[in-house]
């Protein structure tokens, strides 16, 4: 039977590559869709409602801002990472996000997929600019980011990704933060795709059984 993913677009590339070989039916939301956490979860409860004829559904989100939160499943298994976001899925696992995180807590996080979306840094920066000008642009991005040391790349080996990586850059430049880059690992992503899906990493919801914020990692 058809594999249903539902995910971010922030995570496009990663899930096609360790999905390649594999009949997968895919379906990518936009990143700006977190902007509205409540409007996201009424969209993907939407589609979870339309859906028949399979047995296992799986989001490719993470609680992301409560959008995950009472979510219903229909007639099928319903499977979401044990994670608040992606950051964790793209550098492996949640304990290698502790580990930066521990490092530094004022961490800007991005990626290929991330930087690429029309919500990331420099596409609102510029739709900000356009609306009130360049200073108050600069005086609201610093208050914005004011919590932030850091810009961290994380490279997952996708194609062109250099390309990406210049982008982080200059979002760093734009923000007047340190860039730096680390190494991330598609195993979780994998895991997510192909299996297994053991509870400690994974939400395993049962048909028209329930997603509880308190099944999420704190």
């Amino acid at each position: 039977m058809t594999l249903k993913i539902i995910a971010c677009e922030v995570m496009k590339e990663e899930l096609l590559a360790v999905a390649s070989g594999r009949t997968i039916e895919f379906e990518f939301l936009p990143q700006g869709r977190h902007n509205h956490p409540e409007k996201l979860g009424l969209e993907l409860q939407s589609l979870l409602n339309g859906l028949t004829g399979y047995s296992q559904v799986i989001l490719a989100f993470g609680l992301c801002g409560g959008a995950a939160k009472n979510l219903r499943a229909a007639d099928f298994t319903l499977t979401i990472p044990r994670v608040h976001d992606c950051i964790p899925l793209l550098l492996g696992s949640q304990a290698s996000f502790e580990k930066h995180r521990r490092e530094e807590t004022g961490t800007l996080y991005t990626s290929c997929g991330w930087t690429n979306s029309e919500g990331s840094v420099v596409g609102e920066y510029n739709r900000t600019y356009e609306k009130y000008g360049e200073k108050k642009t600069t005086r609201i991005y610093a208050l914005m980011y004011s919590g932030y040391k850091r810009v961290l790349f994380i490279r997952t080996g996708i194609p062109n990704e250099e390309k990406y990586l210049q982008r982080s850059r200059e979002i760093g430049e734009l923000l007047n933060l340190d860039h730096q880059i680390t190494q991330g690992n598609l195993i979780y992503i994998d895991k997510l795709v192909n299996g297994p899906w053991p509870e400690e990493d994974f939400i395993n919801i049962p048909p028209h059984g329930v997603i509880d914020e308190s099944y999420f990692m704190v």
